[in-house]
């Protein structure tokens, strides 16, 4: 049965009426990329259309990649308007790599976390390939996106994939939906048809990362308090699973204009990713 008060508290799109011009800027900044020496583009690592990834690396190779996962709801996005921050990284010898999936509701949420641990094998297996490191693999989202960050840094999942336990060397999500237990009372349910079962399997406020890994959680301070709340209830669950966590608020930043951080050498989330790369590296 929805809800019209967590109706109001999820509607993340109603609290930012400048979305269109920001998710603008991203795109511009974005498409200038595309004709560069050291990107390859649209990498598939599965059999649908959506399953492709970019590498954006420097020139003389990586020293670690961050595969990217971008946000909308899990029914919209796409990796093309997420390149920007890949100068930024590069000079710092970081391979960018944003990631597509697909969406519901043709996908499920259970499909769109395969997804991501498929392109996460897949990137594994080929990293050397695009001169990039299989040890030294970081994943980051916003929104979605974080769910999925943080889903891929749960345990449990990487041994049927064939891949280390520790493959994931550190985790960033950024203003994510981590418990998704109360989208079922939401418009969101309309397209992620989720049942209690369906949203607790997939929640990784129940999936904490292994102890020691380093995982940067971030969100807006000009953001709603559902989505605030989130983020402080998953970073509470890592520090106590044992992660070595970084919780930072971002002032003045909303759900969407915190993604400009990514490319921001200035902005204290990009330095905790910075160091959380430098200590696994």
């Amino acid at each position: 049965m929805r809800d019209p008060e967590l109706d109001a508290a999820y509607d993340i799109e109603a609290s930012v009426p400048d979305l269109p011009a920001i998710q603008a800027r991203y795109a511009e900044a974005s498409a200038a990329l595309t004709d560069l020496d050291e990107a390859t583009l649209d990498i598939a690592y599965g059999p649908d259309p959506r399953h492709r990834l970019d590498i954006l690396a420097p020139p003389d190779g990586a020293r670690a990649a961050i595969l990217y996962f971008h946000g909308g709801y899990w029914k919209g996005g796409a990796k093309e308007g997420r390149r920007f921050p890949a100068p930024a990284w590069n000079v710092r010898g970081v391979a960018w790599v944003p990631v597509e999936y697909r969406l519901a509701p043709a996908a499920t949420v259970d499909d769109i976390v395969d997804d991501a641990r498929r392109a996460v094998a897949r990137f594994h297996a080929r990293a050397a390939d695009y001169g990039c490191d299989p040890a030294a693999i970081h994943v980051a989202g916003n929104s979605a996106g974080g769910h999925l960050a943080g889903m891929l840094a749960a345990e449990g999942w990487q041994a049927e994939r064939g891949l280390p336990e520790d493959v994931i060397a550190s985790a960033a999500p950024v203003s994510g939906l981590f418990d998704l237990s109360p989208l079922r009372r939401t418009f969101a349910n309309d397209w992620l048809a989720l049942d209690e079962a369906g949203a607790q399997r997939n929640s990784p406020i129940h999936l904490p990362p292994r102890r020691g890994m380093p995982v940067a959680v971030a969100w807006g301070g000009e953001e709603p308090a559902a989505f605030r709340g989130q983020s402080e209830a998953y970073a509470a669950v890592c520090t106590r699973a044992g992660a070595e966590v970084t919780a930072i608020e971002c002032a003045g930043a909303d759900h969407f204009s915190i993604m400009a951080d990514w490319a921001d050498p200035a902005s204290p989330l990009f330095k905790a990713l910075a160091r959380n790369i430098a200590g696994a590296v």
